[in-house]
């Protein structure tokens, strides 16, 4: 809130809401990022409770490489990050 503050000189009195968004989670724990197999056109990219801010830059680049269908990017892949871990695929049964 401070931060908020000295950013736009708008004083806050109070808080009437606070709302941390909707963490949402795969039953394996890893993200869900990919094309959908059943419906074209369709890209996941959900299920990051647990991750968010320290992961959206890498979830970022993993994302924009299956969108144009590049390979991973290689500093990413050095953390053993497999790319069938989290497409959307493993959760169809």
């Amino acid at each position: 809130m401070e931060d908020f503050q000295q950013a736009t000189g708008f004083e806050v009195t109070h808080l009437e809401h606070t709302w941390a968004g909707l963490r949402t989670f795969a039953n394996d724990g890893n993200p869900v990022i990919g094309f959908d197999p059943r419906a074209r056109g369709f890209f996941w990219l959900a299920a990051q409770g647990g991750y968010g801010i320290e992961t959206s830059p890498a979830i970022s680049r993993i994302a924009s490489t299956f969108i144009t269908h590049q390979t991973m990017p290689t500093d990413i892949k050095t953390f053993g990050i497999e790319p069938a871990s989290l497409l959307p695929d493993r959760l169809i049964s």
